[in-house]
């Protein structure tokens, strides 16, 4: 079933729905049973990606409209989260009320929500360019995702918004998006730290080596880490790849070696 088709999934779900997970020894062709079986399933997730963003709004209601206050009206946003938000910081409050709008028109657009990580991803290009743009330029790369039978991942969303925030203009390439990209180098070491184990520093880099180095597959995993990581805690993902290349060459590896 193509996504447009699964518009109103969410909004007719009943848990009750969900068949009970159980173990069944099954080959073959989905039966009848089976197929409804797994649109259920669908169904809740969904329901569970559209109940993100309506919590998004929600949150944002009573942030904007002052309601957090309470009865008193003595009470701060820190302590309205605190109280009925589990703790949520005000900077993840923020960040969630600001992704609702653009979830529901993805959402909307597509015929599914979008997973959380993709929505924080390109949440800043949406304030910079308007949702319609960004919603639009979203489906466009989906539907390629799909003829072309590529994923579209954290990473892939968020190169995306870094081609929308870029000021390149509003035509967008879709075939580089899906092309991972490379980390920054490395920084370099002092003379110091690289010769304090009483060995003495390389002539050349590693790669001058032809020694060990990442794989495409290993750039394309840290890639949509970093993309997911940058999105929950609301940098941007190039600082997220800087952060974690100054952590990690800050340190011998031997720290990770087991004997």
């Amino acid at each position: 079933m193509s996504a447009p088709a699964r518009r109103d999934r969410a909004r007719a779900f009943v848990p009750d729905l969900i068949p009970e997970p159980k173990d069944l020894d099954r080959t073959g062709p989905l039966d009848a049973r089976e197929v409804r079986d797994l649109e259920r399933v669908h169904e809740a997730r969904d329901h569970y990606q559209t109940a993100r963003w309506i919590r998004g709004k929600a949150l944002d209601a009573a942030l904007r409209r002052g309601l957090y206050r309470g009865e008193d009206g003595q009470r701060t946003r820190q302590q309205y989260l605190d109280d009925e938000w589990d703790g949520m910081s005000e900077t993840a409050a923020y960040r969630e009320a600001a992704a609702w709008p653009l979830a529901r028109e993805i959402s909307e657009a597509w015929g599914r929500p979008a997973p959380d990580s993709h929505v924080q991803a390109l949440t800043e290009a949406a304030e910079a360019h308007g949702l319609a743009t960004v919603t639009q330029w979203y489906v466009e790369l989906r539907r390629h995702g799909q003829e072309t039978g590529r994923r579209v991942t954290a990473a892939v969303a968020s190169n995306l918004a870094d081609h929308l925030l870029g000021g390149e203009g509003p035509k967008v390439a879709l075939d580089p998006l899906f092309t991972p990209r490379q980390l920054p180098p490395a920084k370099k070491k002092s003379a110091a730290a690289r010769t304090k184990t009483g060995g003495t520093a390389p002539e050349h880099p590693l790669s001058h080596l032809n020694l060990a180095a990442l794989s495409a597959e290993q750039i394309g995993r840290l890639d949509a880490w970093l993309a997911a990581e940058a999105a929950a805690t609301g940098i941007p993902p190039e600082r997220a790849a800087d952060l974690l290349v100054s952590t990690l060459t800050e340190a011998d590896l031997s720290k990770w070696v087991t004997p």
